[in-house]
């Protein structure tokens, strides 16, 4: 399958959408409520609260001690004093999470070497390019669950050839079926990661959309504390997005979190992932960190209305799933989210021939992805039969 340009897709639907208002554009991964608006009020204050001085000045690279300080206490949450019984902790501002997923694999990564990703994934490739690494797969469903098994067997492989194995995990409200791993799948994946000390395993913790996770803002963090299990030869870095968190997705803000065993794990972090930020893009927007910084001082307020937003995607995908179940439409296991992927033996024509139907989707590998959340409520009612109707063709 060629490469698909998710955004010029996207462009492509918000056109037909602005000239019929029948148009189901399910493309992009942003968040719009049932009145179909984009901007969160208490973003919005945040943004005209700035000072447009510190707006338009150049920031510190990591984001300044508050940022710096701000993101680990959002991403860690009630966790954060045990994890830091067992961790040290390290973070700095990127542009969005794919500069923290881009940093990762440039510092971490020796060129040449291959990178443990599922067969469904977002779009990796394009990071793992630009840092000369290549993509090594593992099936990532067996039945309704993760394929535990060839995980294994697959990583068995890669530290048989490399001494040093990056892994990489977007949990929960995975990108692109909305598949999320259960404490017990969670807990084979850290034996297993454990069973490879004689390797240098990286974790990448990809948590793009877990502030969207049905079992809500606390539940969503308990991967942290089961963290604490892991052997010092493994690393965890977690991507962190406050572009998808806080629905500013052209601001570019998010962060990168590690979590180490050593003083030197942590020296290494401090020292190669802030010369690869500088020498990338400088320092993340100020705009964003300047949001960021100001919400985060009214995080209980803010997480209310996240528990809101939260609620309207997990109706969307109740009303979704029995309506694909009602009318045999094979999708891959979904557990909640910004999306779902519909399993279809031709992606690239019947994406062409939902077109016709005056419906949006992206294309990919093995599927066709929805975007829950680009559309109402009122809109995925009837979407799967249509979608069944074309793919089922």
């Amino acid at each position: 399958m060629s490469k698909i340009d998710i955004l010029k897709i996207a462009k492509s639907a918000q056109i037909a959408k602005s000239k019929n208002e029948h148009v189901i554009d399910a493309t992009i991964g942003m968040f719009y409520n049932d009145d179909s608006k984009l901007i969160i009020p208490a973003v919005e204050k945040a943004y005209y609260d700035l000072d447009l001085l510190d707006a338009f000045k150049y920031g510190a690279t990591d984001g300044g001690p508050m940022f710096v300080e701000n993101v680990i206490d959002w991403v860690l949450d009630d966790k954060r004093k045990s994890v830091e019984e067992k961790f040290l902790i390290g973070a700095l501002s990127t542009p969005g999470g794919s500069g923290a997923i881009s940093l990762i694999f440039n510092t971490y990564g020796h060129v040449g070497d291959k990178v443990l990703v599922p067969n469904l994934r977002w779009r990796y490739e394009y990071f793992l390019n630009a840092a000369k690494l290549k993509v090594h797969e593992h099936n990532m469903f067996k039945g309704d669950g993760f394929d535990l098994e060839d995980f294994k067997t697959q990583l068995n492989y890669l530290t048989s050839i490399q001494k040093r194995v990056i892994v990489v995990i977007n949990d929960p409200c995975h990108n692109p079926t909305g598949f999320s791993l259960s404490d017990k799948e969670w807990q084979s994946i850290i034996e297993i990661l454990n069973s490879f000390d004689k390797n240098e395993l990286i974790l990448v913790y990809d948590i793009a959309y877990f502030d969207y996770d049905p079992k809500g803002f606390k539940n969503a963090r308990n991967n942290f504390l089961a963290f604490k299990q892991l052997k010092p030869h493994v690393q965890v870095l977690t991507a962190f997005s406050a572009s998808k968190s806080f629905a500013m997705y052209g601001v570019r803000l998010g962060g990168l979190l590690g979590l180490f065993h050593t003083k030197e794990q942590q020296a290494f972090f401090k020292v190669h992932v802030l010369e690869d930020a500088l020498g990338k893009w400088s320092t993340a927007p100020s705009v964003g960190v300047g949001i960021f910084n100001k919400l985060a001082t009214k995080k209980d307020e803010y997480v209310q209305y996240l528990i809101t937003l939260t609620s309207t995607l997990k109706q969307r995908g109740e009303i979704f799933i029995k309506e694909a179940l009602e009318n045999n439409l094979d999708i891959y296991p979904y557990r909640g989210g910004f999306f779902v992927l519909v399993k279809s033996n031709n992606p690239e024509k019947d994406y062409e021939k939902l077109i016709d139907d005056n419906i949006y989707l992206i294309p990919m590998e093995k599927g066709l992805r929805v975007a829950l959340c680009g559309i109402t409520t009122k809109e995925v009612i009837g979407l799967a039969k249509r979608i069944k109707n074309v793919v089922g063709a």
